[in-house]
């Protein structure tokens, strides 16, 4: 009988055809596209949208797709860079891990991108005729006050270099000289330290019961209107409200009911001449502007009237009737400020645009946009020149008044950028928001000067106190932290942390005598001296 003998068979391998070959590229290419996805939370890339579009440009790739914002494109340059990663490990080259389209299809593609591009950097708006007398009134009153302040700058630093020659000169004829020459900046430098005294001893005066729902925002005059110092908060129930600021019991001298149709998010004060005007800010769309004046005694009896004092003191009634009605963003507003000359008034909105305003006729002669999440905090330098607005993406813009143009920006911020102040003396800018820290950048050099961890939760509102040398010299801040807290402007160390509020801090604002007024989510607003 024969063996079983082992006969080598030829294997024939058939090759895939090619909707096969196809089908596997595809599935390879779906695996190492979830692979990649897991990698790039880890990928970092560019903030500048400038640098993640030469990134885009370096790798081949559309600089931008059709409906896509900047947040969208750094999230496809991060996938982009996880891939190529990806495709280095499998030894695969990077082209074969992407999308197979049409040539003409991705030409059409970049030819868009670069199109929308080109239109993003290019396109200007025609400025009306009213905003060009605007930006004229507003270029007089900045040049003028912007001399002022350097002037006294240079007169303050020759003294100060003067100061400092005489302090290490050994001669005594010298020294008779300092001790018998006080100049502005010594007298400055004992009311600085004066002030900071009374800073560190401040404590809770007064606290009143302000609404049956929270009280988002206060706001003080900065001298007395008609002989009163005046203090106004807004709530959630759409209710306007003055306190009388000259004493702790604060009193209620005016209320104006339903003044929006939602809630009020923001309030600001605008005194001049013995005349002040209040500006409200509301989720119902619209900001409103509002006269307020001294009442006759005569009109307190009339039972219609909304501005009567409820708690029956003696102190003047006070009106508060409506001047105008701003209507025109999108979505609900965040902010509002009065532009130092008197004459404009700036509103902030979730639809990713701030807008300026005609405080005697109430229209709009300004929208700008620039910002591509929604925009909250804004605010004026005081020469009137500038307008700082801050975003939901971090992004801190400042705007040249007189030309329309975006001059610098400033990004830092870990999380939403809720507030900016700029500071009495000219060259710098505080911010802060969802992170807890006060952000001071200088506006010379174009960068952040320093960064204080101020609150351990969201800081709502910023505001300088003025001395009377008009020297912001200390910075107060609220928090959702249930806190108020007192900085020194010299070297942003903490002076006093005042705690009273039984909940968050929505507000706070310097009013007379260096005292300070702050409303919160427990309903009630609180002076503190």
């Amino acid at each position: 009988m024969a063996g079983i003998q082992n006969v080598a068979v030829a294997t024939e391998v058939l090759a895939l055809n090619e909707a096969s070959q196809l089908e596997r590229n595809e599935h390879q290419r779906m695996l190492m596209d979830l692979e990649a996805q897991k990698r790039a939370a880890s990928v970092d890339v560019p903030t500048l949208p400038k640098d993640v579009r030469d990134a885009l440009r370096g790798m081949g790739l559309p600089v931008r797709l059709f409906g896509e914002n900047l947040a969208n494109v750094r999230d496809r340059l991060r996938l982009e860079l996880a891939r190529y990663e990806v495709a280095q490990e499998k030894g695969l080259v990077f082209e074969e891990m992407i999308p197979v389209t049409s040539s003409s299809g991705a030409q059409q593609q970049q030819q868009q991108s670069a199109q929308e591009e080109e239109c993003a950097e290019t396109e200007y708006t025609t400025a009306t005729q009213e905003l060009l007398v605007a930006r004229e009134k507003i270029s007089k009153f900045s040049f003028e006050r912007a001399q002022q302040r350097l002037s006294t700058e240079r007169q303050h630093r020759r003294q100060w270099q003067a100061k400092r020659v005489r302090t290490v000169s050994p001669d005594d004829s010298d020294k008779e000289k300092k001790d018998s020459a006080e100049t502005d900046v010594d007298r400055i430098d004992d009311e600085c330290w004066e002030y900071f005294k009374k800073c560190k001893a401040m404590g809770l005066q007064g606290s009143q019961y302000g609404d049956a729902r929270a009280m988002s925002s206060i706001c003080a005059s900065k001298g007395a209107v008609h002989g009163t110092p005046l203090v106004a908060t807004g709530s959630w129930s759409g209710t306007i409200k003055l306190w009388d600021g000259s004493s702790p019991e604060l009193s209620m001298v005016g209320q104006k009911n339903v003044c929006h149709e939602d809630r009020i998010m923001n309030i600001a004060m605008q005194s001049k001449d013995e005349n002040a005007m209040l500006a409200t800010v509301s989720v119902d769309l619209s900001a409103k502007l509002w006269n307020v004046a001294p009442t006759d005694v005569s009109m307190s009896d009339n039972d219609d009237n909304e501005n009567q004092n409820e708690d029956g003191g003696d102190s003047p009634q006070w009106s508060i009737t409506e001047a105008a009605h701003l209507k025109g963003h999108a979505a609900r507003l965040s902010n509002v400020a009065f532009h130092p000359m008197g004459e404009h008034v700036a509103t902030t909105s979730f639809d990713h645009t701030w807008r300026l305003w005609d405080i005697e006729t109430g229209s709009e002669i300004l929208l700008q946009d620039g910002h591509w999440k929604e925009v909250y905090g804004i605010g004026f330098h005081p020469d009137g020149s500038m307008c700082s607005t801050t975003d939901f993406g971090g992004v801190i813009q400042c705007w040249d008044m007189r030309i329309g143009k975006s001059i610098m920006h400033f990004m830092g911020h870990a999380k939403r950028v809720i507030c900016a102040e700029f500071s009495p003396n000219g060259f710098q800018l505080s911010t802060s928001g969802d992170d807890g820290t006060i952000k001071i950048w200088d506006l010379r050099k174009k960068k952040q000067f320093v960064s204080v961890p101020a609150h351990s939760n969201i800081v709502t509102q910023l505001k300088f106190g003025m001395s009377e040398h008009g020297r912001g010299e200390v910075l107060a801040s609220s928090s959702f932290d249930g806190t108020v807290k007192l900085w020194s402007a010299r070297d942003w160390k903490i002076l006093s942390t005042m705690q009273g509020h039984e909940g968050k801090v929505m507000g706070v604002d310097f009013s007379h005598d260096d005292c300070l007024v702050s409303c919160g989510f427990d309903k009630t607003l609180k002076m503190w001296k």
